[in-house]
């Protein structure tokens, strides 16, 4: 570790992060105090816990439906009014007659503020000086000689995590994955019986929150730090490998499934495009993140098809080629700081029979069609460890790295991939937007001057939006090779889209810790009453947990998230000049326009976490 100090990065801004949350929490505790009510109005009733209060109500300021036993009340003569916050039960005393005649906002939504205008403009300079200060050190101060490719140096910076026996033993554990899938599986099925079965408000069911809040936000934060842990304990891909085979645990010796091919001409990543873009559709135009039934059926429909596949093809197609979920964090765990690789080449070439990629009495093939002792990439790898337990050397091995290793250095880039890294800068960037007071405004426009449903006005807004960033890139990518014979606008697209990923990643990283940190707590209630039905199974239910951070907290999180994925984009953008471009002028001038769409892209983020968010739960 001494040796490869950013090997320590990561781990030292997840350290930053954490010691600034406990700061902000606790200065946020002791600064707390109401505001005074009106004249007229009377002060707040202290919020007893009442059986008969653990019902829906809904605030009348923000519009979110709420607990009773978990809101801030105001009682007047004759009614109680109940308040998903501070700021909403101030805001109705310091206006009373206002928002007791005036309904509310749409259902399900609590405004939040974005960031201020000045800590905005910070970020923008911010951004500003990294990008230009960056490329003015890297491409006019160094020599001409830094843009001549790379030696090839061996390993680069590692530490070998499996080199500590008692952990690799434990991953070679027949029964570790099975009983981690157990629990995962566990979780799964509460989650669909509550959405299927529970209360069908979402402020009084588990479903959504731990779907869409926990699990959602969680799978990113996991594959930054972790890679792809999330396939390891997949419940789909467990309960229907299960089912295949009639048994709990692996090796394979006999199933029902079919062992088809998987048809040669969807051997790509499109498959799981075309659902990742789906389930955005369905999440965003159809709402179902307030919906705890169309959560059940979604995790349901998934299981569905994870059952299909693994009846009809061999191995696991599925996770291979078109799960969503797999595929969005296995691009990302390009990213990840762990990774999954051979320890000696020399081994590996000595070895006849690919016990990694074949199988054998101690573990299964590689089940995603990976060859594990050549393998460079994160990408299809879903970290299920067979290859620790089948390999007779112990060569493979579970390493530490830094960050952004897979897209520094010279991979294999595809134009499935590249599409998708501009898909989830696109996707992410809607999220943000729909969440906007300016959405609906737009999309009611829309729907009038056309004449159309506010269905089929939200699916054109959704694909402008998917559009604009392709076509923008794909500008900039021509012309950027105007500088870069022999490689053409199409090269260029395909290989500098990979240093888009940093932005989206941690865009979505910024964009969902408001969600996390402001809503996260309320599953402490929820799991004691994850139907909706009155239980109190952990003394929780009608307990009430504050957010982890105040807003100005989340804003300096927010921004540094944005500015630190920028960053490491125009790392990448630069590693990847290099490879191309070896000519030091060319290189310049090529990289140019690369780096006006960096910038665009991170102000754009900013400007979306500046804007007012409409949250899905926050006032449970």
């Amino acid at each position: 570790m001494r040796k490869h100090p950013i090997l320590l990065l990561p781990w030292l801004l997840l350290f930053l992060a954490l010691a600034w949350l406990g700061w902000d929490h606790g200065r946020a505790r002791t600064g707390e105090s109401l505001p005074e009510a009106s004249p007229g109005v009377p002060p707040a009733a202290p919020v007893a816990v009442r059986p008969e209060a653990d019902a829906a109500a809904r605030d009348v300021v923000c519009g979110m439906e709420i607990r009773k036993s978990l809101s801030y009340r105001v009682s007047l003569p004759g009614q109680d009014y109940f308040f998903c916050s501070e700021d909403c039960r101030a805001e109705f005393k310091n206006q009373p007659e206002k928002w007791m005649s005036a309904g509310s906002r749409r259902q399900g939504a609590h405004a939040m503020r974005g960031l201020p205008i000045r800590i905005y403009q910070w970020g923008v300079v911010l951004v500003m000086v990294i990008s230009f200060g960056t490329f003015e050190w890297v491409s006019w101060k160094r020599r001409p000689a830094a843009f001549a490719p790379a030696p090839s140096q061996g390993h680069p910076r590692r530490i070998d995590l499996t080199a500590w026996r008692p952990l690799r033993r434990s991953l070679q554990w027949p029964y570790l994955r099975p009983i981690a899938q157990a629990i995962a599986a566990g979780l799964f099925l509460v989650v669909v019986a509550a959405g299927l079965f529970g209360n069908q408000s979402p402020a009084m069911n588990i479903a959504p929150l731990l779907t869409w809040t926990i699990w959602w936000v969680g799978l990113v934060f996991l594959v930054l730090f972790l890679g792809k842990a999330w396939c390891f304990v997949c419940p789909w891909d467990a309960i229907a490998t299960w089912m295949e085979r009639l048994r709990f645990c692996s090796p394979r010796r006999s199933g029902l499934g079919l062992q088809m091919k998987w048809p040669r001409s969807l051997r790509n990543i499109w498959p799981a495009v075309g659902l990742f873009v789906l389930l955005t559709w369905v999440e965003l135009g159809a709402g179902i993140t307030l919906i705890p039934r169309a959560t059940a059926y979604l995790g349901l429909m998934m299981l569905g098809l994870a059952i299909a596949c693994v009846f009809l093809f061999e191995r696991k197609a599925f996770c291979r080629y078109a799960c969503l979920v797999g595929r969005v964090s296995g691009l990302y765990s390009l990213f990840s700081s762990l990774e999954l690789r051979a320890r000696d080449a020399n081994t590996c070439a000595s070895c006849r029979t690919s016990p990694c990629f074949r199988g054998n009495d101690r573990g299964d093939g590689c089940p995603t069609f990976e060859l594990p002792r050549t393998m460079t990439l994160n990408t299809y790898c879903i970290l299920c460890t067979e290859c620790l337990k089948t390999c007779p050397h112990d060569n493979l091995s579970i390493r530490l790295r830094p960050w952004g290793e897979d897209l520094a250095h010279e991979g294999k880039p595809r134009t499935d991939e590249a599409f998708l890294s501009i898909i989830l800068l696109a996707m992410t960037g809607l999220h943000g937007l729909t969440m906007t007071p300016r959405w609906p405004e737009w999309n009611e426009a829309l729907s009038a001057t056309w004449g159309v449903s506010p269905r089929v006005s939200f699916s054109l807004l959704m694909a402008l939006i998917l559009a604009a960033p392709m076509l923008l890139f794909a500008a900039l990518a021509g012309v950027s090779s105007l500088w870069s014979a022999p490689h053409g606008m199409r090269t260029l697209f395909i290989h500098y889209a990979y240093a888009l990923l940093p932005i989206a990643l941690f865009y979505h990283l910024a964009h969902n810790a408001g969600h996390f940190l402001l809503e996260g707590p309320k599953a402490a209630a929820l799991a004691s009453d994850p139907f909706g039905w009155g239980w109190n199974l952990f003394s929780t239910a009608r307990s009430h947990f504050g957010p982890l951070v105040s807003l100005e907290g989340l804003w300096i999180i927010q921004v540094g998230l944005v500015v630190t994925g920028h960053l490491y984009s125009l790392w990448i953008t630069e590693k990847t000049t290099r490879r191309l471009i070896p000519d030091r002028r060319a290189a310049v001038f090529s990289q140019l326009p690369m780096l006006a769409a960096m910038v665009a892209f991170s102000v754009f983020s900013l400007w979306l976490l500046k804007q007012p968010m409409e949250m899905r739960l926050s006032a449970m």
